[in-house]
């Protein structure tokens, strides 16, 4: 895709915003980032204008991540693996698991190698006002519209081995969310209910302190032994290892967990990051797609960019970059005009390419017959374009070459193009002219008409002394019976006189 991609993520709480220039890989450049709050500006559409305040945000290609609290979903299994069968299928299968009626949500889905979907579906008013609300505050086109767990979870699984079983944890302020791949596809995402603001709370009761004295105190370590904040941190470790426990059970993973990769603004404190190092007995990585994907990072942008606070926003305008993978709930109804990557879209294009083929085979079983036919047809068609743009006013094409000959023929006569006065061609006149001004006296000569022996010429002198010099060099014209000088003026915006002239031949 051309031109800069605006990544959206649209939390409870924030909207976070990422320009980026470029594919998204190496050789793209970060042009801006913002961080607004949506409660101090009254709402999301005062948000996003206050996102629009910057003049970069606006007109530009969006992917919008949702907030993951709007995205139900559900492990579907279908007996196909063809698309098209499972888009007409896939609504009644989610009704009875939903608490929507399929007409009141948009549904996708993303295939796993062991023959089962991941189904999400949002409803169709947050979708409505999501577009609504970014399409009239930013005059931005919206895209793509994905969940933020998937989208951060395809440039880790773009840079890792395709057989690995791995997660990754976007640990925020108010909630953790977990995106689980396994063999090159996502298999579950899900929600827990733990974030930066309980570790920070708890480190405060039990210093006795502020909340805002105690998140500096949080990220650069935990130097005395609080109970309530090791609590949490155990607490949230098991409940991850009970999920994927669960899930090996159910078949939804078939292999331990061989990778954590973690960010969001809790990936900060190096004690929870330890705790999950203990928990599972593996190294986590911290996320930096800016690194990982060798994004420049502009001057002036670098103070408010963070990569563990920015990573989903960045994550969502490489995910425009390539498009390929992930949900999309721009679709339908809310379909993206002039998207060109939908599954409708795909099929116009297989329909095409078909059709090619088919009128490429039949051409060939038929013969140079049809081929010739065809080509006649074209040329044809090509002719009478030709006869209409040149003869507008004919009834009919009954002999084209001939018709246009007529006309021709008539137009010179009436205009005089052919020849002039007592077989002086009009060539001869325009020669004649040239030839008695010459080039020193810097005359341009703008229009010329000729017509029933009388020649009518207009055009631009430095001044009137060289109009008049002109005149008299053509009155030396065997052909001119008299040259008399017309209108003349100032030309506007210019130190130059224009003229017309009136040459009688004899």
């Amino acid at each position: 895709m051309q031109g800069n991609l605006l990544g959206l993520d649209i939390g409870a709480k924030t909207i976070k915003a990422v320009l980026l220039a470029g594919r998204g890989a190496a050789g793209g450049r970060l042009l801006a980032a913002e961080e607004v709050n949506i409660e101090e500006c009254g709402g999301l559409e005062p948000a996003l204008g206050k996102l629009a305040e910057n003049s970069s945000f606006k007109n530009v290609s969006c992917c919008i991540c949702l907030p993951f609290d709007d995205v139900m979903l559900r492990q579907v299994t279908l007996p196909f693996r063809d698309d098209g069968k499972i888009r007409k299928t896939l609504a009644f299968e989610m009704e009875p698991l939903i608490p929507f009626a399929k007409g009141e949500v948009v549904i996708d889905y993303l295939k796993s190698d062991a023959g089962t979907l991941l189904a999400a579906a949002v409803p169709q008013k947050v979708i409505k006002n999501l577009i609504e609300a970014v399409e009239k505050t930013l005059s931005a086109d919206v895209v793509i519209i994905d969940v933020s767990p998937a989208v951060l979870a395809y440039p880790v699984m773009e840079n890792n081995p395709a057989d690995e079983s791995a997660m990754v944890l976007d640990i925020g302020a108010s909630g953790t969310r977990a995106c689980f791949y396994e063999n090159g596809a996502i298999v579950q995402m899900r929600s827990f209910a733990f974030g930066g603001d309980a570790l920070v709370a708890a480190s405060a009761r039990g210093k006795a302190i502020e909340k805002a004295e105690a998140l500096p105190i949080l990220i650069k370590g935990l130097p005395d032994n609080i109970d309530a904040v090791d609590e949490l941190c155990r607490k949230f470790c098991q409940e991850m290892k009970n999920t994927i426990e669960i899930m090996k059970i159910n078949g939804v993973l078939k292999k331990d967990i061989s990778r954590i990769t973690a960010t969001g603004g809790g990936s900060l404190f190096g004690f929870l990051i330890k705790e999950l190092e203990d928990c599972f007995s593996l190294s986590v990585e911290i996320m930096d797609l800016a690194r990982i994907n060798k994004i420049e990072i502009a001057l002036g942008v670098k103070e408010k960019y963070h990569p563990q606070f920015m990573s989903t926003a960045l994550a969502a305008s490489v995910r425009l970059a390539f498009r390929g993978r992930g949900f999309n709930f721009r679709q339908g109804e809310f379909a993206a005009k002039g998207a060109g990557f939908g599954a409708k879209d795909q099929l116009r294009r297989a329909a095409i390419v078909a059709a090619v083929i088919l009128f490429l085979g039949l051409a060939n079983l038929i013969g140079g017959y049809a081929l010739q036919v065809h080509q006649a047809s074209i040329i044809k068609k090509k002719i009478a374009l030709i006869f209409k743009k040149n003869y507008p006013e004919a009834q009919a094409m009954v002999d084209p070459l001939q018709q246009l000959k007529t006309k021709l023929t008539e137009e010179r006569k009436t205009l005089g193009f052919s020849e002039g006065a007592k077989d002086i061609a009009v060539a001869d006149i325009l020669k004649e002219i040239s030839a008695l001004i010459p080039a020193a006296m810097d005359v341009l000569i703008s229009d010329f008409s000729y017509e029933n022996g009388v020649a009518l010429i207009s055009g631009r002198a430095q001044d009137m002394d060289v109009v008049s010099a002109a005149k008299n060099e053509l009155m030396k014209s065997s052909f001119f019976k008299d040259v008399v000088l017309g209108s003349t003026s100032l030309a506007k915006g210019a130190d130059k006189v224009e003229f017309s002239m009136r040459i009688e031949l004899k």
